[in-house]
């Protein structure tokens, strides 16, 4: 990287709107398509900040023959975490999600809408445009946590009582197989991930992405249609991204796909993972939208297996050695074993409400934890004496992304090593990730804390043995700790106090030995469990005993 700044998508705006409007064509429905609804019906914007495979929309649209969009910039977004009072929304997310509605409202544009942005509560402004525009309904996109709940049922109070008759309809969009076709109920979801994923894999279909029309027009008339804030009127502090990767939010940009199973547990580089999950988290993409794309590949057999590649909303895919001995591709598998990974984590907060945010998890597991300020702050900046996690953390702050191997040592170290309360973890990842959703996040720290819903996943992680594994060049380290750069490669990760620092704990099992292996803990597999497929975020979640 040296230092330079890769934009993920790496195309030019040319090269991405013209890739981006060949895929609107593709999963369009034909002009012939009609609506047979009537009378107005507003579309509550949440985060499925796309057009493409948006069933809210779908539904919206056929159930009128006027459409008004609207994106609500609820001030509670923007506050802070509940028990560490962190900032609920980062400057690098919050400048995403902007990125995200000026590209939503361009894309609906197009199709002869616009998107009425507003600041305030939902449960204020949705029912005043109801009785304003006359609308019979408001879709909206259903969420699983309680915060979103509490939204969601307020709006729908607010409605009953405003007297216009206006509905709250409510959608299932956001997992890759639909609530509805799981072979068990969700409050019966397996415990272990696997059972989950084997049961599922055998017994259910995804369902194709719902096509939606060219048109989508008229729109009723609006005085002011608001702008796309600045984060300073938002109250945030504007961050530039100045090292490494910096991530444009947006459906045009969509997502990348590049060989997932070598190279997903990498560390340094753009072209290390999928990244899918910010746009996923925002909905600028559907696991439906990525899972069509990726089965509908065929391998080019003309074509040198390095060098085969195709278009993904957005983004150049470069899928290397795509067939080894078998016909489905080990690197697409391993995409949709991440997205399944991420329909779980859903689920799982539905299944297990609020417990998800407590400190003994789903479990109640009783423990000793500590939330000494100090050692916190040396972990969120990155300043523990061990440069693979002073690393990963000095990425998380600067751009908002961190690998899913980085997530899984850092978690291990903070609270295995550290000792501290997995919550000051969980609570700074949501500030700081660009792809923070609760679900995914709060599911993969109880996971990682040893609390979740599988006691099998309590892993300590070795930092020795995952600095060689995963950085054995010292690489990684070296660029975003730039002093340990000029060390010998076999030094940059053991610099000692005199070239780097000192540790600010020992470590709790296994030590430096040479060639960096260690022994570990009970559980110290790492490969599997860990962060999953990774916006929002109220305080009701966390009610009860914490």
């Amino acid at each position: 990287m040296n230092g330079h700044i890769h934009r993920v998508p790496a195309l030019d705006e040319e090269e991405m709107e013209s890739v981006a409007g060949k895929t609107f064509e593709r999963y369009a429905l034909p002009s012939s398509a009609k609506r047979n609804g009537k009378g107005v019906a507003i579309l509550w914007f949440r985060n499925d900040l796309r057009v493409l495979d948006n069933d809210a929309l779908y539904r919206a649209w056929s159930s009128s023959d006027t459409l008004l969009p609207v994106y609500c910039l609820d001030p509670r977004l923007f506050h802070t975490t509940h028990y560490f009072s962190f900032p609920k929304t980062g400057a690098l997310r919050g400048a995403f999600l902007m990125e995200c509605l000026a590209d939503l409202r361009k894309n609906l544009m197009r199709r002869g809408l616009n998107l009425l942005i507003r600041s305030g509560k939902p449960e204020d402004i949705l029912p005043s445009l109801a009785k304003d525009f006359g609308a019979h309904s408001v879709f909206g996109h259903k969420e699983t946590c309680s915060e979103e709940l509490h939204v969601e049922r307020l709006v729908g109070q607010a409605l009953k009582g405003a007297g216009n008759g206006t509905k709250l309809e409510l959608i299932w969009g956001s997992t890759m197989y639909h609530k509805d076709d799981l072979p068990f109920d969700v409050l019966d979801l397996p415990e272990m991930y696997t059972q989950f994923r084997k049961s599922v894999e055998a017994k259910c279909r995804i369902r194709s992405s719902t096509r939606i029309p060219i048109s989508l027009g008229p729109t009723p008339s609006v005085d002011n249609w608001g702008d796309v804030p600045t984060l300073g009127q938002l109250g945030i502090e504007p961050q530039e991204v100045t090292r490494g990767m910096r991530f444009l939010g947006g459906e045009s940009a969509g997502d990348l796909l590049k060989v997932y199973k070598e190279t997903r547990n990498g560390m340094l580089g753009a072209d290390y993972s999928t990244k899918f999950s910010p746009w996923l988290a925002f909905g600028c993409i559907s696991p439906r939208f990525i899972y069509e794309e990726v089965r509908s590949f065929n391998p080019l057999s003309n074509v040198p297996k390095a060098h085969r590649s195709f278009h993904l909303c957005g983004k150049y895919l470069q899928v290397q050695r795509y067939e080894r001995e078998r016909v489905a591709n080990n690197s697409t598998y391993w995409v949709l074993f991440e997205l399944i990974w991420r329909d779980y984590f859903r689920f799982l907060s539905r299944k297990c409400g609020n417990s998800l945010f407590h400190l003994g998890g789903p479990r109640n597991v009783q423990g000793e934890w500590s939330q000494d300020k100090k050692l916190f702050e040396a972990w969120r900046d990155g300043k523990t004496g061990y440069p693979i996690i002073d690393a990963n953390m000095k990425e998380l702050s600067t751009t908002g992304f961190m690998s899913n191997r980085g997530r899984q040592i850092v978690c291990s170290f903070l609270v295995r090593d550290m000792g501290l309360d997995w919550r000051m973890g969980a609570e700074w990842f949501e500030t700081c990730l660009l792809d923070y959703d609760p679900c995914s996040n709060y599911g993969n720290w109880t996971y990682g804390a040893g609390v979740g819903n599988d006691p099998r996943e309590d892993r300590y992680f070795s930092i020795p043995k995952q600095a060689q594994n995963y950085d054995p060049e010292g690489e990684y380290v070296a660029f975003w700790v730039q002093q340990l750069r000029r060390l010998p490669k076999e030094k940059r990760h053991w610099p000692g106090r005199l070239m780097y620092m000192d540790t600010v704990v020992p470590l709790k099992h296994g030590h430096h030995g040479g060639g960096g292996n260690a022994q570990t803990s009970r559980g110290s597999k790492s490969s599997g469990g860990g962060f999953r497929g990774n916006h929002s975020g109220r305080r009701s979640r966390h009610n009860g005993p914490p």
